[in-house]
C-alpha cells in the first residue's frame, strides 16, 4: 500500500463545530468531513451539483467512502477570539457575537486511498494545480500546500507504539465508562494534549452515518517533537487503524 501526505498551513484557520449555533468556536484541527471536503476542491469533487440533487453528489460519497485520513498536528497554533455585533431579531438591539480563529496553523495531512485517487491528487500536488483553492474552513482562510510525498505503508498493531497524530476514540463517552484508547506520555516527551469532540461522518455498507467521538491530539510544546505511547486500542466501529511509514516500526499514524 502506498500514502499520500502533504503539509497544510495557512494564516488562519476556522474550522467550527456545526452542532454549536450560539457562537462561532473553532477546533484545532479539522473533522475527516471537512478534510474530504478539502480534497474534493483540490480534485473538484462537488459536494453536490444541483439544490435538487439531494445534500450529496455520487462521486462525493465514492471519494467519502474510498478514502481515510490521518492528521498531525506540527505546531502549537494560537487562538484569537473577537466579537461583533448582529441585529437581534426579537428586540431592537443588538448583541454581541463571539468568533475565533486559529492562527498560524500547520498540519501534516495523510490520504490513503484507491490508486485512481491517490493518482490525480498526487499529480494536481506536483502541479501545484486545484480545480477549486483550498481553504482552511472557511473562504477567507486561504491554504498553503508546500510540500508533499508519497510514501510505502503498512498495517500494524499500534500498542505498545508511539505516535504523534490524531487518535480518534471509537467508544462514545456517553456509552462508556472509559477510552476506547490507553495512552501514556513518556517521560521524556513534554506533551500536551487536547481532547476534541467531533460529529463523525462514516459509512456502515453502503448508509452514511454519524456520531459523536473524541479524538486526542498531541501538541507540541516550544518546537519539540511531541508523541505518546499506546498501551491498548478498541476499535468496535471498525473506523480507525494504525501503519507506518516506509517500514518505520516505532511510530504508528491513525487513519480514519
Amino acid at each position: 500500500m502506498r500514502i499520500v501526505s502533504f503539509d497544510l498551513e495557512g494564516d488562519f484557520a476556522a474550522f467550527k463545530d456545526p452542532s454549536v449555533t450560539t457562537n462561532q468556536t473553532v477546533t484545532v484541527v479539522p473533522s475527516k468531513s471537512a478534510l474530504i471536503g478539502l480534497l474534493g476542491a483540490l480534485l473538484g469533487v462537488k459536494r453536490s451539483n444541483s439544490i435538487y440533487d439531494g445534500i450529496y453528489s455520487e462521486e462525493y460519497l465514492n471519494l467519502f467512502k474510498s478514502t481515510s485520513v490521518g492528521i498531525k498536528l506540527r505546531n502549537n497554533p494560537e487562538k484569537l477570539t473577537y466579537y461583533t455585533n448582529h441585529r437581534s431579531l426579537k428586540e431592537a438591539k443588538t448583541k454581541p457575537f463571539k468568533s475565533d480563529l486559529l492562527v498560524l496553523p500547520t498540519y501534516t495531512i495523510f490520504v490513503k486511498s484507491t490508486d485512481q485517487i491517490n493518482g490525480e491528487l498526487l499529480s494536481r500536488l506536483e502541479a501545484n494545480n486545484f480545480v477549486f483553492s483550498p481553504t482552511l474552513g472557511h473562504s477567507y482562510c486561504i491554504a498553503r500546500i508546500p510540500k508533499h510525498s508519497i510514501e510505502d505503508l503498512k498495517e500494524i498493531d499500534p500498542c505498545g507504539r508511539r505516535t504523534s497524530s490524531v487518535v480518534l476514540d471509537e467508544l462514545q463517552e456517553s456509552n462508556n465508562g472509559h477510552s476506547g484508547v490507553i495512552f501514556s506520555v513518556p517521560a521524556e516527551c513534554s506533551a500536551q494534549i487536547i481532547v476534541e469532540r467531533h460529529i463523525h461522518h462514516y459509512f456502515s455498507e453502503d448508509t452514511l452515518n454519524k456520531i459523536v467521538l473524541r479524538q486526542f491530539i498531541p501538541v507540541p510544546v516550544d518546537g519539540k517533537k511531541c508523541f505518546v505511547l499506546i498501551d491498548s486500542v478498541e476499535t468496535p466501529l471498525k473506523l480507525s487503524k494504525y501503519y507506518s511509514l516506509n517500514n518505520a516500526l516505532e511510530e504508528a499514524i491513525c487513519l480514519y
